[in-house]
């Protein structure tokens, strides 16, 4: 009688425990871009001459119930948003820039903001003679990251690229803060530099990217902390 009250006594706590747990909540997945192309040109729904109607499209994805669009001129660094619950947006941009623009995935369940791969494009200018090259994408480190130095050095390493494929140089800047940047490397061919850094600090970083025609363009600015 005993072993079977106890038993009981048992079942009901595990089914109490259950009954209170709570139930995991899914965060949103990435979506997956569609276009504008990636590292390609775009030609505008509707234009005239200094901006261009482009029609953004993108995956629906799973855990997800909204959307939140973000275009950068990587001339400018201006940068436009806007939520959106489809899988589409129609936006009116400056022509003759490249570009570099994600989409966010937003939950009403979840505080988790999921971010997709940043994709560049660039929209033409009319009678275009030569295209800016695009913003480079920073690899590493990346925006946030703790590193570890060694010897006090740290290769930052990022990718470019260019239409007219007529990249000449790279600009490396770092500093304290994103306000305070300060040109460590000029005219690198390469798409990587050491940098020579103190632990525990935190740096911030971006790279300008100039053609053989002396166009230029802007990656965006990131952080990292070293130890």
């Amino acid at each position: 009688m005993k072993s079977t009250l106890k038993t009981i006594v048992l079942g009901l706590l595990a089914l109490y425990c259950w009954s209170c747990s709570k139930p995991s909540i899914p965060e949103p997945d990435p979506v997956i871009l569609i276009s504008p192309e990636k590292n390609n040109s775009c030609l505008p729904l509707f234009s005239t001459t200094s901006q261009g109607v482009i029609s953004f499209e993108w995956l629906e994805s799973l855990n997800t119930d909204s959307y939140e669009i973000h275009i950068r001129n990587s001339i400018t660094g201006e940068e436009q948003s806007r939520s959106i619950d489809l899988t589409s947006a129609i936006i009116t941009i400056d022509r003759g820039a490249p570009y570099s623009w994600w989409v966010i995935s937003e939950s009403l369940a979840s505080p988790v903001r999921t971010k997709s791969e940043v994709w560049s494009f660039y929209l033409e200018a009319l009678q275009q003679e030569s295209y800016l090259p695009f913003s480079a994408q920073l690899v590493s480190p990346l925006n946030g990251e703790t590193i570890s130095l060694s010897s006090n050095q740290y290769s930052l390493q990022w990718n470019g690229s260019d239409l007219d494929g007529d990249i000449d140089y790279y600009r490396v800047y770092i500093g304290s803060s994103e306000t305070q940047l300060n040109l460590v490397q000029d005219n690198l061919s390469a798409t990587s530099y050491s940098a020579s850094l103190s632990s525990e600090q935190t740096y911030y970083w971006k790279i300008i990217t100039v053609d053989e025609a002396g166009n230029q363009s802007e990656s965006s600015v990131f952080n990292f902390i070293t130890f």
